[in-house]
């Protein structure tokens, strides 16, 4: 799967299993990081993915880009359908914003700024959050709809429309580079 290249992805047992390895990253990451710039992500995750339109198409899309990371939502039809997710890093989330959210959407971030949840009730158009990481070795997500895990073929990861093998699944900058 070329989409997958450069991406490692990992089931909820090993996310667990791989704390160990992401915090002992992180002690090393600490000292060349900086507080003040977004860190750098691997290539598979870079540029917006294609086909972003809530007539076509549903699904969650991320990306990260010059302007940090990006998350959406949507699908196509009018009816409401909720999206909800969980990022956690051992680094911080920084600048968290909404994106064309409605009253009834919610986004929360962790006060030491470890983790982001949110629900969004998407009723066909687009919902998102924008946001920036600090010193993060890797992000571990988990994305729902209607209460269930997304399946990976409705995750849809940067510019070349790459698919997480599992959902949920950690991007890591760490050597080897990989989405899992």
């Amino acid at each position: 799967m070329a989409g997958a290249v450069g991406l490692a992805l990992v089931g909820a047992t090993l996310i667990a299993a791989s704390g160990a390895a992401v915090a002992k990253t992180s002690a090393g990451a600490a000292s060349k990081c900086s507080v003040v710039t977004d860190d750098h992500w691997p290539s598979v995750v870079q540029g917006r993915p294609s086909g972003i339109n809530p007539f076509t198409t549903g699904a969650t899309y991320m990306w990260h880009d010059g302007d940090g990371w990006h998350i959406r939502v949507t699908h196509h039809t009018d009816n409401m359908r909720s999206f909800s997710g969980q990022l956690s890093t051992s680094g911080t989330f920084a600048n968290v914003k909404p994106v064309q959210l409605e009253k009834s959407d919610q986004f929360q971030v962790s006060s030491d700024g470890h983790s982001i949840t949110f629900l969004f009730k998407n009723y066909g158009h687009i919902d998102g959050l924008n946001f920036h990481t600090r010193c993060a070795p890797s992000i571990s997500l988990s994305f729902q709809s209607d209460g269930s895990e997304s399946p990976p073929s409705k995750i849809v990861i940067g510019h070349t429309n790459a698919h997480p093998p599992t959902d949920p699944f950690v991007v890591s900058r760490v050597s080897p580079t990989t989405i899992s």
